[in-house]
């Protein structure tokens, strides 16, 4: 069983493990896969997400690019916990694959709110500020999990564009409500 240029069969080395060996059966290969193109969508839509978060004349695409990434999210929490991992909680919470368990669990229940408070539209002090707050967030945990501990340069790449289009996003809005002001 070897890696691909996708997507590594060998788990990242830990201090505990500095040279892992393959840990996928063959009969889990395709859930491994599964779970990273799900989060590999979810970051993807990620993108457009933190282009248009910033400007409130593009808050429906925002609203839709955030809400469908966030699905894919679920979706790739739910194929790597009960498809890869079989259900095993002790697994998942000491595997050198999970990069952080108990922050994408906060993020997947606080996401979802802000998705359902979205869908409101509503622009309260409080919703701004948590939204912000959720931005980031979710922004440290992908681009963390990908550019940073990503297995492969194929999802460093995609960390690293996700880094580029939000912090660039967020330069044109700061200087154009500079040039506003």
């Amino acid at each position: 069983m070897q890696s691909s240029n996708l997507l590594s069969l060998i788990p990242p080395p830990t201090d505990a493990n500095p040279t892992p060996v393959a840990d996928v059966s063959p009969d889990r290969v395709l859930s491994l896969y599964q779970s990273a193109f799900t989060a590999w969508a979810a970051l993807l839509l990620l993108i457009p997400a933190y282009i248009f978060v910033w400007f409130r004349t593009h808050y429906t695409s925002w609203l839709a690019f955030w809400a469908v990434s966030y699905l894919a999210y679920v979706i790739h929490l739910y194929v790597s916990a009960f498809w890869f991992f079989e259900g095993d909680f002790q697994a998942m919470t000491n595997s050198s694959r999970v990069s952080a368990f108990w922050p994408g669990m906060v993020i997947l229940i606080w996401w979802g709110m802000d998705v359902a408070i979205g869908l409101r539209r509503t622009h309260a002090k409080w919703v701004t500020v948590q939204r912000v707050i959720v931005h980031v967030l979710v922004f440290v945990l992908f681009v963390g999990g990908s550019a940073v501990k990503g297995e492969t340069a194929m999802i460093q790449l995609m960390g690293w564009a996700l880094f580029g289009a939000g912090v660039g996003a967020l330069t044109v809005a700061l200087i154009h409500r500079r040039k506003l002001a």
